[in-house]
């Protein structure tokens, strides 16, 4: 074994302190869970505070042990019980929260999630606008933790590569908005076809949670509804699914290729 690894006994007071911190994320820190995101941190260069893994993920991946991060070495079976997600593939890694600049909202075009929930959706719609160039991510009080375990495995990582800000209220939000000339639109059933919105830079949209959606206080204070036409008595879409179908439509007019 590399002298750079430490195995932890069943017993391990670290051990005890892992799953605490597994359980509920510590201010400042976030939980890779998987191979792949260990990977992406490395390449992105992420600062690495602590590596977990299994005995197998070892023996499989000897060339990711440095010995500049410390590293832990748990028994399999504890480990299972231990990932916060199936499939961790023998990985759990500590790393830094980003911190990112502030969006001044005068240009580029910005997401704001209202109450979204699941952490598989903060997680899908971060990464659809990450991909789509969106400059950031604004959540509500009421959002699912985007450094929790699964919004961070849903968006591939991209929790890492736009700016994401927790606790915005939806005054604090359609202030800074109107501060920076942004025009706000929101989502609603009885709104504009997306097909027929020619969206300007600086642009808000506001995205509402998988169930009720916006608030009222949202759609009165966008300047507009958006709405998705669908077919085969289809009445909506989910969120994170809706977010990808708006977001292409914004780059597609606000960036041309």
């Amino acid at each position: 074994m590399q002298e750079s690894i430490h195995r932890l006994a069943k017993s391990s007071p670290r051990l005890k302190e892992l799953r605490r911190r597994i359980r509920r994320r510590q201010r400042g820190e976030v939980l890779l869970d998987g191979r792949r995101l260990l990977l992406d941190a490395l390449r992105w260069k992420i600062p690495i505070r602590e590596i977990y893994l299994s005995e197998s993920a070892l023996r499989e991946n000897p060339d990711l042990v440095f010995d500049e991060i410390p590293t832990f070495l748990i028994d399999e079976e504890v480990f299972r019980k231990l990932a916060p997600t199936r499939n961790s593939q023998g990985f759990l890694v500590f790393v830094e929260e980003p911190e990112f600049p502030v969006w001044r909202t005068a240009q580029g075009f910005g997401l704001y999630l209202e109450a979204v929930q699941d952490p598989l959706n903060v997680g899908a719609i971060i990464r659809s606008a990450a991909g789509f160039g969106a400059e950031a991510v604004w959540l509500s009080p009421g959002c699912a933790d985007p450094f929790g375990p699964r919004a961070v495995r849903s968006s591939a990582g991209a929790v890492f590569r736009i700016g994401v800000e927790r606790e915005v209220a939806l005054e604090a939000a359609l202030a800074r908005a109107r501060s920076g000339g942004c025009g706000v639109w929101a989502t609603g059933a009885d709104g504009m076809a997306v097909d027929e919105w020619a969206p300007a830079d600086p642009l808000l949209l506001l995205l509402g949670s998988e169930g009720p959606g916006l608030s009222t206080a949202a759609m009165e204070g966008a300047e507009g509804l958006l709405s998705i036409e669908l077919d085969r008595g289809i009445e909506s879409l989910n969120v994170a699914v809706a977010a990808g179908v708006l977001l292409s439509r914004i780059r597609a007019i606000l960036r041309p290729r």
